[in-house]
């Protein structure tokens, strides 16, 4: 193939470009891998709870800093549509001994109710047994293995002693990186008036219509939204900013790929001006000049595109290994390498448009005259 052939000419201007376009391409499948990983956990964190909707202060940007109060909680339970609500709340903690822990840098610590139905989920896939009383806890598989610590040890929170009971295998990689204890001790630690949380999960009747819960809830508290757990997602605004920031930054890369190609092109066409003269004056058309350009350039983007895939899912691997608190994860699928690749080639093309424009302008004459 004469643009394969074109492109071996100059080996280390090719590689170059080719190592460009991977990047761009490596960026795009690392960070929205990631970035799905982020919004998969979350919704499976959500869904393994059982529960149909949850409720937060719609008022409040982070659902971390979301306050649902005992009177609101109360009025929520009081709904005929509703069955059960279960309360949940979420502290950071720096526990003693996690300077030698290999990747948490805090502890998520989630408040649950011993007895409760939101407690039920932690007894897939456990090992040991859940908490009986205050002063025991459960670890998440990850913190387990990071603070070196099992069923039977002690470990300090919050300036008090607790006992390890269980080691749990949750749906989402922050979670498997927390600890859970009773929402008795996480009200005392984040001084909680009237028993608040930052969300509730709630669990509807048979039959219930979840849009009546929602009028309900917004109807006596404005502040507050009741929504499906499938939803949730679409709710807070910061995620939305990360799939933006994600992007913006892979298209940063991108274009920094498109203008290799553009220099190794127009420097290609410059340097061939007379083989390029000397193939219009033996009967090559203006339109077969322009394909063979395209052609280079789409042949980069293919190759740089397919070593990018690689890249990303390596370089992808290698950031959630070494993510602070355990709490990214990676979410691959046919949809995000075909947008990928789909970028790679129109970049290929985009990127050899002008080179391949202006080589299928040369005049034949005065290409053979260039010197």
């Amino acid at each position: 193939m004469l643009a394969f052939k074109n492109l071996q000419r100059r080996p280390a201007r090719t590689l170059l470009s080719l190592l460009g376009v991977s990047i761009g391409i490596a960026a795009i499948i690392a960070f929205n891998a990631i970035g799905q990983g982020f919004r998969e956990g979350i919704n499976a964190y959500l869904r393994d709870s059982g529960a149909q909707m949850v409720v937060v202060n719609r008022t409040m940007k982070d659902p971390a800093f979301s306050r649902v109060t005992k009177e609101e909680q109360d009025f929520i339970r009081g709904l005929p549509e509703i069955d059960h609500l279960s309360r949940a709340n979420l502290a950071l903690a720096s526990p003693r001994g996690l300077k030698e822990a290999t990747r948490l840098t805090m502890l998520p610590v989630f408040g649950r109710t011993r007895g409760d139905r939101l407690m039920e989920k932690y007894r897939r896939g456990l090992q040991g047994r859940l908490p009986q009383s205050d002063d025991e806890i459960l670890l998440g598989s990850i913190a387990s293995e990071d603070l070196k610590k099992g069923i039977g040890d002690s470990l300090e929170l919050f300036g008090r002693r607790f006992t390890v009971v269980g080691v749990f295998r949750g749906s989402a990689p922050w979670e498997k990186g927390g600890a859970v204890m009773s929402n008795a001790i996480l009200d005392e630690v984040l001084q909680a008036k009237n028993e608040s949380v930052y969300m509730g999960f709630l669990y509807l009747r048979p039959g219930a219509d979840p849009e009546r819960v929602s009028a309900a809830v917004a109807g006596r508290f404005p502040h507050l939204e009741a929504m499906k757990t499938e939803e949730f997602m679409n709710f807070y605004d910061q995620v939305e900013y990360i799939d933006w920031f994600v992007w913006i930054i892979s298209l940063v890369s991108v274009a920094v790929g498109g203008l290799g190609v553009l220099n190794t092109l127009l420097m290609s066409v410059s340097e061939r001006t007379r083989e390029i003269g000397t193939l219009r004056a033996v009967g090559w058309s203006q339109r077969r000049v322009l394909r063979l350009i395209l052609a280079e350039g789409v042949l980069i983007s293919v190759l740089g595109g397919l070593i990018g895939l690689g890249f990303g899912v390596a370089g992808a691997e290698i950031l959630i290994r070494f993510a602070p608190m355990a709490t990214l994860s990676t979410v691959y699928g046919a949809r995000l390498f075909a947008q990928a690749f789909s970028v790679a080639l129109g970049l290929g093309f985009l990127g050899s448009l002008y080179p391949a424009w202006r080589a299928s302008r040369l005049s034949p004459i005065e290409a053979l005259k260039y010197e």
